[in-house]
């Protein structure tokens, strides 16, 4: 630099010819030249800047263009700062300093963040004003940008931290990166896109800074469309670096006029690889032209590693607390009983249909699942579950639990092992549905079986001894044939009757009426039935319907009913734990009694007396038949 100033003409500056200046600035100007420090002297009212070699790189394309001329003139980008503190170091004759100083300065065409140490100190003339200040100082922006990143980090993990506690939307993750990657580099905006097919991508989540920065277009955009280059190097896993995109040679006219349309000047994108592939990005734009650092680059790359770590956490995290309340939901509401317990078969919790299977509320928590089964069940349970032990495999079965009232429910249980840490044995998991309706439905049918085949034979008994007494008592086989039809019908409609009641119980006054109901036909009023409810069993239902049929049938054929004016009346009330019911006719021919004793005579007495334990008295008046039953309660004749 020596050379340099020596060569310099400045005669044509206000400083004049070097043989004519001050003593002071002869020295100060030899100190600079001989100090391997960055030193640098501003000169004159104007502030000429010398320099010597070591401050040369400072103002980098401006060196050596900046030798002699104005300050003002050579930093005409950060003069809203030194130009001012020179100004005040001027005025006061006080020297200044200044620690980690940003000053955003143009460089190589593009605008940058730098920071600065430095000094100045006045120069004083042979007339005691300041005449110039002496520069010292050197650039710490990589001390400071190290720093920054390394804060930044912090905060970046802090922030994500808390971006994936339980409850949070994996978005969170993104949405709060994306903000502290924009304060951080003063960007635009920010976003993270995913590929959908080749270069292809659709934006998931961006930041824009407040100040009317436009949004990237919703929807799924082609990368190629903003450079071919950039787009494959995308795709490939390339971080892209772009200083000015205005001024990038790869471009066309038509891709730079899109990034000129989203405010885009600078970018810088790194992709997101899984297996050697890219699957998504994170973009950082800036509205202006600017040199993006390699330590800026690294932060970058280091933010979105974890970021995708954690994004990836948040989903696994988030689908895991939809299956937990999906599956809570299900435990919770679901009419199966659902049944945890741990490794010594004591119940962990249990779902509120399980616990109504129980009978138990809260308390059964904690209880031996064996306590609560039948003692007859307990064996083949712990044969079950060492069986478990052995093999692993979810094994089934019908067992009964005893409630607390005594009372025995029977359950089917599916029981599955589930697995624990590093694949040890886990908890248990019982899915239990309650089959004491279809165990009791089985029994009925049981018993309806036993019961059918019993009603079988004796039906066949019944029709074999209808058959043999119509043929003796008929004198015709048109009689015979009537008489067994009627018979038969009788027997039929007790039987459909019963079937009614799934052969359990008959109810005795809708025996009557249906035994009655053809020979009511035409004659209402003339039949009439009443009493209280009783139930009979089949045996006891099948007895009575025949009997009645016998009386119902000769008093159409000789008594009240076969006429016009006959009336029939059935009643029946309980008295001293017997039922006695009456047939009484009325209004009919005048009765004689029978010259013989006939089938139905011997049927009605004797299904009385034998089936039903009871006695019958039959009067033949001359004003009319009555038919008068007492027939004890019993398991076949029932008052509710």
């Amino acid at each position: 630099m020596a050379g340099r100033i020596e060569a310099h003409d400045w005669s044509s500056t206000p400083l004049g010819p070097i043989h004519s200046w001050p003593t002071s600035l002869k020295v100060a100007v030899g100190i600079c030249l001989q100090s391997s420090f960055p030193v640098a002297i501003y000169w004159g009212d104007d502030l000429r800047l010398i320099y010597n070699d070591a401050w040369a790189p400072i103002p980098a394309e401006r060196h050596p263009w900046a030798l002699g001329r104005p300050g003002a003139e050579v930093w005409s980008d950060i003069w809203n700062v030194v130009g001012q503190q020179l100004q005040d170091v001027v005025t006061a004759s006080k020297g200044f300093v200044a620690y980690d100083q940003m000053l955003r300065m143009r460089r190589q065409g593009a605008v940058e963040d730098t920071h600065w140490n430095y000094s100045f100190t006045p120069i004083l003339g042979d007339d005691g004003r300041v005449w110039g200040v002496f520069n010292q100082g050197h650039e710490t922006t990589d001390r400071v940008l190290h720093t920054r990143a390394q804060d930044f980090l912090i905060e970046v993990s802090d922030r994500l931290r808390a971006a994936t506690e339980r409850g949070r939307s994996p978005t969170d993750v993104l949405e709060t990166t994306l903000a502290a990657l924009g304060g951080y580099f003063d960007a635009a905006r920010c976003g993270y896109c995913e590929f959908e097919d080749g270069s292809v991508g659709a934006c998931r989540a961006e930041w824009r800074r407040d100040d009317g920065v436009v949004s990237v277009p919703p929807g799924r955009h082609d990368l190629k469309d903003y450079g071919v280059a950039m787009a494959a190097a995308t795709v490939a896993g390339e971080v892209i670096v772009r200083d000015d995109l205005d001024a990038d040679p790869e471009l066309s006219d038509e891709e730079r006029e899109r990034f000129r349309r989203l405010g885009v000047a600078a970018k810088l994108v790194v992709p997101i690889s899984r297996e050697g592939r890219a699957f998504a990005f994170v973009f950082v734009h800036a509205d202006r032209p600017r040199r993006w650092r390699s330590r800026e680059i690294a932060t970058l790359r280091d933010v979105v590693d974890r970021m995708s770590f954690a994004y990836e956490r948040a989903l696994a995290t988030h689908r895991m607390e939809q299956s937990e309340r999906r599956f809570a939901t299900l435990f919770s509401q679901t009419a199966v009983g659902f049944a945890e317990l741990d490794l010594d078969g004591r119940v962990v919790r249990a779902n509120e249909s399980m616990r109504r299977l129980l009978g138990r509320g809260d308390e059964v928590q904690g209880l031996p699942i064996e306590q609560l089964l039948h003692p007859l069940d307990r064996e083949k349970w712990r044969r079950l579950l060492a069986q478990n032990a052995r093999d692993g495999e979810s094994f089934g079965i019908e067992k009964r639990y005893v409630r607390p009232d005594g009372s025995e429910v029977w359950a089917v249980s599916t029981v599955t092992r589930l697995v624990g840490e590093r694949s040890s044995p886990g908890e248990f998991f019982v899915v239990t549905i309650d089959v004491s309706e279809r165990r009791e439905a089985e029994r009925l049918r049981g018993l309806l079986v036993a019961e059918l085949n019993h009603r079988v034979r004796n039906n066949i008994v019944t029709v074999q001894s209808l058959v043999r007494h119509s043929r003796i008592n008929a004198v015709t086989p048109q009689e015979f044939e009537t008489a067994l039809d009627a018979r038969l019908a009788a027997l039929a409609r007790a039987h459909d009757l019963l079937m009614r009641e799934t052969w359990t119980a008959a109810s005795l006054g809708e025996l009557v009426v249906d035994t009655l109901a053809p020979y009511a036909i035409g004659r209402e009023g003339r039949v009439r039935s009443q009493g209280p409810t009783i139930l009979l069993a089949p045996t006891a239902a099948v007895t009575l319907n025949m009997a009645l049929h016998e009386l119902a049938t000769n008093a159409a054929k000789f008594g009240a009913l076969s006429n016009e004016e006959g009336r029939v009346n059935v009643s029946w009330t309980v008295k001293q734990s017997a039922i006695d019911l009456v047939w009484s006719e009325s209004g009919g021919p005048v009765v004689a009694p029978p010259q013989r004793r006939g089938f139905g005579r011997r049927l009605i007495e004797r299904g009385a007396t034998q089936e039903l334990g009871g006695a019958v008295t039959l009067s033949f008046a001359p004003s009319g038949v009555t038919c008068a039953f007492r027939i004890p309660l019993s398991q076949k004749v029932m008052a509710p």
